[in-house]
This record gives C-alpha cells, structure tokens and sequence, in this order.
C-alpha cells in the first residue's frame, strides 16, 4: 500500500508535468473569465442600489429642511458622508469577493468534470498500467446525482440557520454545506470515471475515512484567495492517485 505522502509527492509532480500543466489552462481561463465578471456585477449593482439610497436620501433630506426638522438632517448628512460611503464600498467589495470565491470554487470543479477522464488516463498510463477504467455511468444518473446532491446542500444550509448567528460555531455551520458539496462532486467525477457503479460503492464505504480527510485537505486549500483558480486538475490528480493507489493495494 503506498503511503499518503507518497501520494501526495506523485500528485505534485505529475501537476507539474508538461500535459498535466496544458490541461490547466482551460479551467483556469473559464473560471478567471467568471469571476472577472461576476465580481463586477456583483460591486456594480451594490454601489447603484447604494447611490439610489443617497439618492433618496437627499430627496427626504429637502422636505424635512422644509420643515425644520434637526434630527433628520442630521441623519441625513452622517449618511451621506465620506465615511460611511467607504464603510459601503467596503463592505460590497468584501462580500463580494467571498461569493465570487466560493463560485469559482465550484465553477472550477464542474469545467474539470469534462477533463476528468482526459487525467485520470494519463495516470493510469504512467504510474497504474494494470488497472483499468471501469466507469459507465449514463447521463441520466449523472444529472440525477448531482441535483441530488445540490438539494441536500440546499436542506443544509437550511437547516444550519440557527447556527450561523454563533461567533465561531457559525464558520463550520456555513463551510459545512460547501464541504459536503465539494467532497461529492470530487469523489463523483472520480470514483465513476474509475469504477462501475456497485464497486464503487463498495470502495466508498470501505475508504470513507480516507476520503473524507483528502477531500477535506483539498478544501481547505480552496479556501485561500484564489488558489482555486489554479488547483481544479490538482484536486483530480490527487484523488486520482488515491483511488489508483487503493485499488492496487487492494488487487495484491
């Protein structure tokens, strides 16, 4: 059996290799392409709802000066201050740039599904020569997966509401759906380009644990600014080696 960090080396090094490197520009680009422009849309429409509030603002502002009205004015021009437009800016900007990482996390991970074989056969090729491709899943069950497993990320984040106004608790209540998302979609792409549908859901159950700790390692790294950008075909080479590296130990 090779060990995890044996894994982990050969994961790395194959990145790197010439065919692996080529593969990455595509995702790279789709993703940099949509996150370009969603964090655009995303500042765009926040700072015009905000000058519609000014806006507003101002107007309200004029009919209380009419009527004398002190407190409101003040109100008003604390609003409308330098301050608390770049507090605004700021705030958009942030929580833009959070959604727009989380998107492209998955937008990443669903532009590598298509190149999902392309990799794992050159891994195969190089480093697992004796074991074969077995995955036959249609288009039908592979649509239903997957919505299957977006409703279930849906009932989490429902169900994980009240946690979300926990200090502390709230930052595993929000990652988790995003996790269970992640790890499914990783091992689905995988595990059904590798193995048929029964001894795959054989290896789940008897490499769980394994897994769950790869993929979780794997979302971690996501989780810094951007990385995802460059990681998608890394998270298949891994996993990859995993499965490749699994099933080996267990055929001797």
């Amino acid at each position: 059996m090779i060990s995890e960090s044996k894994i982990l080396s050969l994961s790395i090094k194959d990145f790197f290799t010439k065919d692996i490197l080529k593969i990455l520009i595509l995702p790279f680009v789709i993703t940099l392409v949509f996150v370009y422009m969603l964090f655009l849309n995303i500042a765009t429409i926040g700072l015009e709802q905000f000058d519609e509030i000014v806006i507003e603002d101002n107007r309200t502002s004029l009919q209380m000066q009419e009527e004398n009205n002190m407190i409101d004015s003040i109100i008003s021009f604390i609003f409308k201050s330098t301050a608390v437009a770049w507090i605004v800016n700021f705030l958009v900007y942030t929580i833009g740039t959070y959604a727009v990482v989380y998107l492209s996390l998955f937008i990443s991970l669903i532009v590598i599904g298509f190149l999902t074989p392309f990799i794992l056969s050159k891994i195969k090729k190089k480093h697992y020569p004796m074991i074969e491709l077995n995955g036959n899943i249609g288009i039908v069950s592979t649509i239903f997966s997957i919505l299957k497993t977006f409703f279930i990320m849906l009932l989490l984040f429902i169900v994980l509401i009240p946690f979300y106004f926990i200090p502390f608790v709230n930052i595993l209540a929000i990652n988790l759906p995003f996790y269970y998302l992640f790890h499914k979609l990783l091992n689905f792409d995988v595990g059904t380009t590798i193995l048929e549908k029964n001894d795959l859901k054989y290896f789940k159950y008897h490499n769980a644990s394994k897994l769950r700790l790869r993929t979780m390692f794997l979302y971690f790294l996501s989780l810094i600014p951007f990385v995802a950008l460059f990681l998608p075909v890394f998270y298949i080479v891994y996993l990859g080696h995993g499965y490749f590296a699994t099933i080996q130990g267990e055929s001797k």
